[in-house]
């Protein structure tokens, strides 16, 4: 190492004055002032200690803090008992990596206790979609002759979110084709959006039982239904034979169970 490089960085420096103290803690004092400050407090156990008490005692301000030589006169510590204040670069780069490793491991635990936490009604506000219309245009026009007017003027309420309107059409379209399988099956999801939670099943449970189109789709909502209910271990049985059996909804079962 080069000689004046050697002297320069073990140069000694002098003690903090009353000023230089007041400034330093009442954070007023240039930044190469501050480096300056906390390169001597790395070498100078007896103004370490100086500042590590006048911050402990809230004292940063005064403007009647004695002499600095004077105070430090009056230490009765040894020098070589002292503690220095730890500034060291790889300390607190040790410290920062430790603390951010909390930090993530503690966010980490807590989203995955508060999704574990989600109880039915949570579940489903986070998991339920719509089901959109799919019902063939031939199907929604009521002057089709193999189409029940009912249920046309029920669809065309249940596609403009009219689900009070809706689920009133559909039982009367019922009462005329009771195992009418569409029918069936938007009238539970018109009772589920309006939360007639017994009807809804009623209706879809049907479906769910026979082998039509909506089969698949209406045990799914049947799941639906039980987390708003707060059901939620029947819901996840539910979801168990949606996702054994690999077909229609699979996926989604999956990513429901998993925040169960």
């Amino acid at each position: 190492m080069d000689g004046n490089l050697r002297q320069q960085i073990f140069k000694p420096t002098a003690c903090l004055s009353h000023e230089e103290l007041r400034q330093y803690l009442s954070g007023h004092m240039s930044r190469e002032g501050q480096k300056r400050v906390e390169n001597h407090l790395l070498d100078c156990p007896l103004c370490s200690d100086a500042v590590e008490g006048c911050e402990e005692s809230g004292n940063h301000l005064t403007d009647d803090l004695e002499d600095f030589e004077a105070f430090s006169k009056k230490l009765s510590m040894p020098s070589h008992t002292a503690k220095v204040r730890q500034l060291q670069p790889g300390g607190y780069l040790r410290q920062a990596i430790a603390v951010a490793a909390m930090l993530v491991v503690g966010a980490v635990a807590y989203f995955s206790f508060f999704n574990k936490s989600l109880d039915g009604p949570a579940l489903y506000a986070k998991h339920y979609v719509p089901y959109q219309n799919d019902v063939p245009l031939a199907m929604r026009n009521d002057t089709a002759p193999s189409v029940n007017p009912n249920f046309a003027q029920a669809i065309t309420a249940y596609s403009e979110g009219d689900f009070t309107q809706a689920s009133s059409i559909f039982e009367q379209a019922l009462q005329q084709q009771p195992s009418h399988e569409a029918t069936l099956f938007y009238a539970g999801l018109s009772n589920l959006e309006k939360n007639d939670l017994v009807k809804a099943e009623s209706y879809l449970g049907q479906v769910a039982n026979g082998r039509g189109i909506y089969a698949k789709k209406a045990s799914w909502y049947l799941v639906m239904c039980d987390l708003k209910a707060g059901k939620k271990e029947a819901a996840a049985a539910k979801l168990d034979k949606i996702i054994q059996a690999g077909e229609v909804m699979a996926n989604e079962a999956k990513h429901l169970r998993d925040d169960m």
